[in-house]
């Protein structure tokens, strides 16, 4: 499976994850506020997955997620989901192919309150 993100495209994706935002059980701290709310929020739902990408756009990766850079994702299925943020979770080399390759644990969230999914 591959996905879109932003303008990169995966070598390959796995674990592709829906985390609904279930905030009676949530909270969090986001920018060093501590938020806390009750009820589910769609718009709040979390996306994640593993991805392997080539050396180049793993770079780009980094910079969306550094410059919080608002992008949008496409899976395989066709569904976009727009204004995303991205997070690299985790990250380390593609063993045998470390110079060239990289994989990375994802999650994604949207970046404001406005519907963002769209087929």
């Amino acid at each position: 499976m591959h996905i879109k993100i932003g303008e990169i495209e995966t070598l390959c994706t796995e674990d592709w994850n829906v985390i609904p935002d279930d905030r009676q059980t949530r909270i969090e701290t986001i920018g060093g506020v501590v938020i806390q709310d009750f009820g589910r929020v769609e718009a709040g739902d979390a996306y994640s997955c593993k991805v392997t990408l080539s050396a180049d756009n793993a770079n780009i990766l980094s910079g969306y997620c550094r410059d919080r850079t608002p992008i949008t994702i496409r899976d395989v299925s066709g569904l976009e989901l727009t204004n995303m943020r991205v997070v690299v979770k985790k990250y380390g080399y593609v063993e045998r192919y470390e110079k060239d390759y990289y994989w990375a644990e994802l999650e994604f969230w949207e970046n404001s309150t406005v519907d963002n999914m769209h087929y």
